[in-house]
């Protein structure tokens, strides 16, 4: 009776798959066999000679009727679908082989995978992968992206969403602070002790985050490896925090655009544009530039601008001022500051607070460290490194990189391990791999385009 409740499931597919909610309609079962009973061919429909699908309800009706057990099935959960032309144009630009399929390959397939012990869920469907390549005559094109960025990732996005790690606890941010201490305590990460735990928390709910400078995580493995890329090793300062939302910008993503200025006596000056998130207003084209600077002599008796930071007591001491565009510009024809004084900001990292009891608030991102709060004694030394940076081509790319990189490691520690853990079944650790992500998304996001694809090799790194 154990063996038929026992079910072996395989990932199907993205569409009513694992993570499917109600409003998706759920996860969908489908189960492939090859029984051939008149019970049998009347709950399945057959897709290859003696390859039969059916739903759960069609196995567990199999199985009650003593005609079959939970080994005879392969199970899988959701499943890959396309709109009327989709796959046609993905074939057509070589996103995937077609290879004639028979029975007896598909059985042996699946065999093959339910009778190796040793494979491992990690392993993402690689090596069967590699064995239809083979098949099609493509052995040499299969071990040429062995170890390569793309099948890295998908090993880790295996590890990720087909092993199950443990997930956040779901966190109401109008909670009083007993209520988030509870809750968020035995996830909080080991890079906090208990007494930074609690006073965050304080700080959190009685105070405010605004003015604050925060770093992505320094967890062994990153938790934006797969998403969000523009948070790993990010630099951010928060600009808002009230009862409704948290608003930051990130620091750290010079773009190709600049924002042209000019000046009262004729001159123009070209600011360069730093991505600061994936949000902005809704309806505007022109999304607003936010001009930042830390110029001691443009805040004392000149006041170019005001402190980010809510307090009034020592405004003076808030490290980094916001400012108009107007001011910016007054304070370069005076003289009194020069272009690389100011760095120009567009678009927003924006986190709700109103009735969102969510995992993904700022407050849990902190706690359970995926972001980080920056020492302020820090800001200054990784503002500096960040000034360094220039308007994002193929020629500044590497030193713009390298940049953000090293303000990152300026505002904290690292805690990772010392043996950083490795991808599953190669010589690349989590963390670097992070990285490399990142640079990717930096080349498609902010340059237009991946200049490293296929030049990337783990011997020697980025050409």
């Amino acid at each position: 009776d154990n063996d038929a409740n026992s079910w072996r499931i395989w990932f199907g597919g993205d569409v009513r798959g694992l993570y499917a909610d109600d409003s998706e309609g759920g996860t969908e079962i489908v189960c492939l066999h090859s029984i051939q009973t008149e019970l049998a061919r009347n709950v399945s429909e057959e897709i290859l000679k003696n390859v039969f699908t059916t739903n759960y309800e069609g196995a567990r009706k199999l199985i009650d009727a003593n005609e079959a057990v939970s080994d005879d099935f392969w199970v899988f959960a959701g499943y890959a679908g396309w709109s009327a032309g989709q796959l046609e144009e993905e074939l057509n630009r070589e996103s995937w082989y077609m290879i004639s399929a028979d029975s007896e390959t598909v059985w042996n397939e699946l065999t093959d995978q339910r009778d190796d012990e040793t494979l491992d869920p990690r392993d993402a469907g690689l090596k069967s992968w590699s064995t239809l390549m083979g098949m099609l005559g493509k052995h040499d094109e299969a071990r040429a992206v062995s170890e390569s960025f793309a099948d890295l990732s998908l090993k880790e996005w295996a590890a990720e969403s087909i092993l199950f790690n443990s997930t956040l606890p779901v966190v109401n941010e109008n909670d009083d602070l007993d209520d988030l201490i509870k809750s968020l305590s035995p996830s909080v990460s080991s890079s906090i002790d208990s007494a930074e735990f609690v006073d965050l928390a304080n700080r959190f709910i009685n105070d405010s985050l605004q003015g604050t400078v925060l770093r992505g995580s320094s967890k062994d493995r990153s938790p934006f490896l797969l998403s969000d890329q523009k948070l790993h090793k990010c630099s951010m300062l928060v600009i808002q925090d009230d009862e409704v939302m948290t608003v930051g910008v990130l620091l750290n993503h010079p773009m190709t655009k600049t924002y042209p200025v000019s000046l009262a006596n004729g001159d123009d000056i070209e600011f360069p544009v730093r991505y600061g998130g994936s949000f902005g207003i809704p309806g505007i084209v022109d999304q607003p530039i936010i001009f930042l600077h830390s110029k001691p002599e443009l805040k004392s008796g000149v006041g170019v601008g005001e402190p980010v930071c809510r307090s009034t007591d020592g405004a003076e001491e808030c490290m980094i001022w916001i400012c108009s565009e107007q001011q910016a510009a007054y304070a370069i024809e005076s003289g009194r500051a020069s272009l690389s004084d100011f760095m120009c900001v567009q678009g927003f990292q924006i986190w709700p607070k109103e009735d969102v009891p969510s995992n993904s608030g700022i407050f849990a991102q902190l706690v359970t460290g995926d972001l980080e709060v920056v020492d302020e004694k820090l800001v200054e030394e990784m503002w500096k490194v960040l000034s360094l940076q220039s308007q994002l081509s193929l020629s500044t790319i590497e030193q713009n990189f390298q940049a953000s990189l090293l303000a990152w490691s300026v505002g904290g520690k690292e805690n990772g391990e010392s043996s950083p853990p490795f991808v599953y079944d190669s010589t690349v650790t989590t963390s670097q791999l992070a990285d490399d992500s990142l640079r990717y998304w930096t080349e498609a996001f902010l340059l237009g385009g991946v200049v490293s694809a296929g030049k990337y090799d783990y011997s020697s790194g980025f050409e």
